[in-house]
This record gives C-alpha cells, sequence and structure tokens, in this order.
C-alpha cells in the first residue's frame, strides 16, 4: 500500500481567525489538498478539526488501522 505524506497547517490570516490546512508534498512544491471552510476561534479548535479531517481521508482510504 503507497503511503503519502500529508502536513496539517494552522494558519492565522486575520488575528484570531484560525484555519487547517492539509498540504501534500508534491516535487519540490507543497499543495494544499483540504481547507477548513471558515474559521475558528482558537488554535487548539483549528488543530483539532484538522487532525478530524486527517482522520477522515485515512478512514476513506481504510488506513485506519496503520493510525494509532
Amino acid at each position: 500500500m503507497e503511503t503519502e505524506a500529508i502536513a496539517l497547517i494552522v494558519d492565522e490570516p486575520i488575528a484570531g481567525h484560525f484555519y487547517w490546512v492539509l498540504q501534500k508534498q508534491d516535487g519540490s512544491d507543497c499543495r494544499p489538498i483540504d481547507a477548513a471552510e471558515g474559521p475558528m476561534p482558537t488554535y487548539g479548535a483549528a488543530m483539532m478539526a484538522g487532525i478530524a479531517a486527517l482522520q477522515r481521508r485515512a478512514d476513506a482510504r481504510g488506513e485506519s488501522q496503520t493510525m494509532h
């Protein structure tokens, strides 16, 4: 099974507005593959929402047994 490296980034482009972004390495570039639809009130909330999105992605690929 091929695995892909995905990074979870939390960005705060405006003070108090946190967004999670999932990025995939594509050669020498990183490209976004999923992102928050709207801002979260805290860094922690954005991080947890991003982790949930990453888990949904793994579940959809059938990799939930390999993520502990």
